[in-house]
């Protein structure tokens, strides 16, 4: 297939581009998809082509009690809950009890827990209810975790916003209202100052918010975590349960959905480079060995050749396809 859309077609191409079938090609198959595993990766973490910058919102959670047998009667929402061993208490925001108390499936609040943290197989009490029952599974929520686990295909987060629309809109004293009541009608005047003075004076105020409002100075996102750890404990409990938050990053494009990325003239020429390579790395302990009617095998050459191919693939990718990074200017 000249145009690959699938990792093994791919594969194929990058054989077939090396000679094969007509010449045997002495890779292994797991070497195969190592090196294309291998070239798939580079290629995400560099190209232009790869990532796209993308919007994912995330609904702020809650933590959750599953119990065993429930004694005395049902717990009751909003009411106290006491962990018998941990001395944790929190509020229960919800609670549905199944089977005829057979189990109860409990959202506490954790903006209020005191003591340290519910534990795996303790007893819990209903303070108002008297309900009793052990715990059998915990699920911590992003407000008890402080953090919020985010899709592996992120490469990185650039942001993150809170999606308040009642303080986002519909406040007539806010500095961005009054900016637009008074001076965006007269942008082209003598006195507003044009469209430069406009995107200035928006962007200090950006500034402004960013540092002293903004989530983006309480968060730290680790790449090989997965999630974006929130520093103040006020930072999540602040936007409440139930509300959404917004991260702004970039995103690999994923190559089984949108096929496309298999057939890149810079992958498929990349990836023959590193098979090649493997193939001279496997021919080399041959080196010198005369076959039937006198060939002698040349890893070294093959090795040597893809080497250099790689080398100069790699720094096509930085002059030519690697985003730039991105300066702080002012």
């Amino acid at each position: 297939m000249a145009k690959p859309n699938s990792r093994q077609t791919l594969i194929d191409y990058c054989l077939r581009n090396l000679g094969a079938p007509v010449i045997e090609i002495n890779v292994d198959e797991e070497q195969l998809d190592d090196r294309c595993d291998e070239a798939l990766q580079f290629y995400q973490e560099y190209h232009g082509d790869a990532v796209v910058r993308n919007i994912r919102k995330h609904k702020i959670t809650n933590s959750t009690i599953v119990t065993g047998t429930v004694d005395n009667t049902d717990f009751a929402a909003n009411e106290k809950i006491v962990g018998a061993t941990s001395g944790a208490k929190a509020t229960v925001v919800t609670a549905v009890t199944t089977g005829g108390g057979a189990s109860a499936t409990i959202t506490y609040n954790t903006t209020d827990v005191t003591g340290t943290a519910f534990q795996v197989g303790e007893n819990i009490t209903g303070q108002t209810s008297g309900a009793v029952a052990p715990i059998s599974t915990l699920t911590k929520g992003d407000l008890e975790n402080q953090y919020v686990d985010i899709p592996t295909t992120f490469l990185s987060v650039n942001n993150v916003f809170d999606l308040n629309v009642e303080g986002a809109q519909g406040n007539m004293f806010t500095v961005d209202y009054q900016l637009h009541l008074n001076d965006i009608f007269d942008l082209g005047g003598p006195y507003g100052g044009g469209l430069v003075n406009y995107e200035i004076t928006k962007q200090y105020m950006s500034l402004i918010n960013r540092n002293i409002n903004g989530i983006f100075q309480k968060i730290e996102y680790t790449r090989h975590k997965n999630r974006v750890n929130f520093h103040s404990s006020e930072t999540l409990d602040n936007l409440g349960l139930d509300k959404y938050i917004i991260f702004d990053g970039y995103e690999i494009v994923d190559p089984d959905t949108f096929t496309d990325v298999y057939n890149d003239m810079f992958l498929k020429n990349y990836l023959t480079a590193l098979i090649k390579r493997q193939w001279g790395l496997n021919l080399i302990k041959f080196e010198g060995m005369q076959l039937p009617g006198g060939v002698t095998l040349n890893g070294r050459q093959i090795f040597d050749d893809a080497k250099e191919e790689i080398a100069k693939l790699e720094e096509e990718m930085q002059l030519k396809h690697e985003m730039p990074p991105h300066f702080i200017v002012g």
